[in-house]
């Protein structure tokens, strides 16, 4: 039963035995409408902790359709950035009004909140018969790694934290704000307990477990500079202490005895089984699944993974996503990652004003700007929903277009939707991530064998509704540019092809489990997998001077991509940093890795490299953002400008070193009116 049931479940069954006993039914009973007249059973405690899995749940798809989910991964950093150099996101406008500075911390204090909850009813009602005699600890251990959870992201997005191990049942306005280091220790030592008491195998599915508590505190002892901590933490999740967890290296799942992908790229083990982790519960065959492959019972490398339900026999997807400010039931993430590639109506038309139209003189002749072959199916194809190009644009008469604007139709699957209401492109990953192996230019793969950036997880060149490649179209494109050097309108521009990006296999299908669809994505997002252990693991042994056997943690991931090793003398913590792209990209909370990085004394391994650490000239985050961060060529505003190898003029992010924490929200300091909180530095 997925988590996002508990509740219905639960109430069912406590409705079922009121209705089952009579005397039960009838007798007279007079409740507190608290805390306190709620929680007097296991069952409450049990949903107590549902309500703490769907605020994580929330956060994670509940805005996943616009850039707020998605702070936490690192949008806007080294790896992928927003769609828009304008939007709320843009540094250079961020400040402690700001919703995007606001959303994480909201939610994660009323998290906190609901966690303490838990915890302080567990440890007051000492009368509650539990099933098992582990069970009362078992449920607090679950309390104490939500209640930590949610200041790990406060720390890591905020850095000072207003800390709480008790719930709040008044208004108070004298709290003390705790420094990052502070709240680092408290939360060390609730997922030490956590990882003491939980069960080795989760109680429900998604919830969390021994493995999940032991790997945060690997991640937080690093942050600490506790590396003989972080490794032997590590040591525990890896060599099955914490429970049977490995990592995925022979084929698994819906889509086991696929011995290729759609365009004929081989899916043998091990490197397939990294393809296996990303596929949703449609089957080679066509026939759906109960669930997808990050919930396969064999899948051991999955350690802890937020739920979304799908129904097929409702028009919405089931919870998951939470149903809070916004009308949002379905997990949209192969929307936010699949190119919104040329479709004619989507993109518009331009005119050449140097030709009249044929079928009417008086008027310019009109093209799409990606031109047919692009925009339309070839002629004689025409598939349900596929929309009708205007009547003016000559070059596209007979064909169907594969955009229509009333529903929003697609039906290559470039992006998913649901029920006619079509979510846009949300991320695009940085030049530095789509680059392959030895461009010039650089790029994140170091290796052009590395599966995990290759053509079949990153399609570079798509194919397109006329079945020609992006790669040939462009080619087409370019030629009529070239072809009518008089009229500019023929050339695209950065713009243009700002959506024109790679379709990343990661984070959608070519098959899905929606029949009366076809369009929906039902794979539950990776919290935590045994992959990034390692790079945690190969990061501890950083921070200890055992380079060796970093590269050998580092190895165990790169084998089975069939990259080549690393070696010794290429480890630093940007060859992790880049290690963990490679693994774990967009789905990694890297906001708080490169955060736990920057202006961190304990990070000794950064500062050997990168010692100045500071608000207003450099840190960790803001090199590497400014390195690799996507530049908005072409944006409004000014830009520092480089010149590239080629001679071109380029620009940098307007990331700023102050950036690497958000501003405290208003509210936060307004509201705590008897003790006055800083705002952070350059806000």
């Amino acid at each position: 039963m997925k988590i996002n049931k508990i509740i219905a479940a639960l109430t069912a069954s406590v409705v079922l035995f009121a209705a089952c006993n009579d005397e039960e039914f009838i007798k007279e009973t007079s409740y507190q409408n608290d805390s306190e007249g709620f929680f007097q059973s296991e069952m409450s405690m049990e949903i107590g902790l549902a309500a703490c899995y769907a605020e994580v749940q929330y956060m994670i798809y509940g805005c996943m359709r616009t850039t707020h989910s998605w702070m936490l991964m690192g949008c806007n950093l080294d790896s992928f950035t927003e769609t828009s150099a304008t939007g709320n996101v843009n540094w250079g406008s961020m400040g402690p009004n700001s919703g995007y500075a606001r959303h994480w911390a909201d939610y994660m204090y009323v998290l906190a909140n609901r966690a303490n909850t838990v915890v302080d009813m567990i440890d007051d009602h000492e009368d509650i018969a539990y099933t098992t005699p582990t069970k009362k600890n078992e449920l607090r251990a679950e309390a104490v790694f939500m209640r930590a959870w949610a200041y790990r992201v406060l720390a890591g997005m905020y850095g000072g934290v207003v800390y709480s191990e008790h719930s709040s049942t008044e208004a108070r306005y004298d709290y003390e704000l705790n420094t990052r280091q502070e709240t680092w220790e408290k939360i060390k030592e609730d997922f030490a307990w956590a990882e003491q008491n939980l069960p080795s195998t989760p109680r429900l599915m998604g919830t969390v477990t021994k493995a999940a508590a032991g790997h945060y505190l690997a991640e937080v002892c690093l942050a600490l500079g506790d590396f003989a901590g972080a490794r032997d933490a590590a040591n525990r999740v890896i060599g099955g202490q914490d429970g049977d967890y490995h990592l995925m290296t022979t084929r698994f799942g819906n889509r086991a005895n696929q011995a290729v992908d759609r365009y004929g790229n081989s899916l043998a083990a091990p490197q397939g089984a990294y393809w296996d982790l990303f596929r949703s519960s449609a089957k080679t065959d066509g026939s759906i699944a109960s669930d997808g492959n990050s919930n396969d019972p064999a899948n051991k490398e999955a350690i802890w993974v937020c739920q979304s339900d799908f129904a097929e026999s409702d028009l919405w997807t089931e919870g998951g996503s939470g149903d809070s400010w916004w009308r949002t039931h379905n997990a949209p993430v192969e929307a936010c990652w699949a190119p919104w590639l040329p479709m004619g109506g989507k993109n518009g038309t331009r005119e050449d004003r140097t030709q009249k139209n044929p079928s009417d003189p008086t008027k310019n002749l009109k093209f799409y700007i990606f031109t047919a072959d692009a925009t339309c199916f070839p002629e004689g194809v025409s598939p349900a929903g596929a929309g009708t190009p205007a009547a003016d644009i000559p070059e596209a008469q007979g064909r169907k277009l594969a955009y229509n604007l009333s529903v929003k139709n697609d039906s290559i699957a470039n992006r998913a939707q649901g029920n006619g209401a079509a979510y846009g492109l949300t991320n695009i990953a940085t030049e530095y991530v789509t680059r392959v192996a030895g461009d010039p230019l650089g790029s994140v793969w170091d290796d052009p064998n590395d599966f995990r950036g290759s053509e079949v997880m990153i399609q570079r060149d798509p194919y397109l509704p006329s079945g020609k490649k992006w790669s040939e179209v462009k080619k087409l494109i370019d030629e009529r540019a070239a072809a009518h050097p008089d009229e500019p309108n023929y050339v695209l521009t950065a713009a243009d092809t700002m959506n024109v990006t790679p379709r990343f296999w990661k984070f959608s299908d070519d098959k899905h489990p929606s029949k009366s669809t076809g369009v929906f994505y039902d794979c539950d997002w990776y919290m935590v997998r045994i992959a990034e252990t390692y790079l945690l693991r190969a990061e501890a042994y950083l921070g200890l001077g055992d380079k060796a056997s970093a590269a050998a943690d580092i190895n165990v991931l790169r084998e089975r991509a069939g990259a080549k090793p690393a070696t010794a003398g290429d480890i630093d913590i940007d060859y992790i940093m880049d290690e963990r792209i490679r693994e774990l990209f967009g789905e990694e909370q890297r906001w708080i890795t490169l955060n736990r990085l920057t202006c961190n004394p304990n990070a000794t391994y950064v500062l050997e490299k990168y010692p100045t650490q500071n608000t207003t000239s450099s840190n960790y985050m803001y090199e590497r953002v400014h390195k690799y961060g996507f530049g908005f060529e072409g944006a409004p505003g000014a830009r520092e400008a480089y010149t590239d190898i080629y001679g071109k003029t380029r620009h940098y992010s307007n990331f700023k070193p102050h950036n690497y924490v958000f501003p405290i929200p208003t509210q936060i300091i307004q509201s705590n009116k008897d003790v006055k909180i800083p705002q952070n530095d350059g806000y």
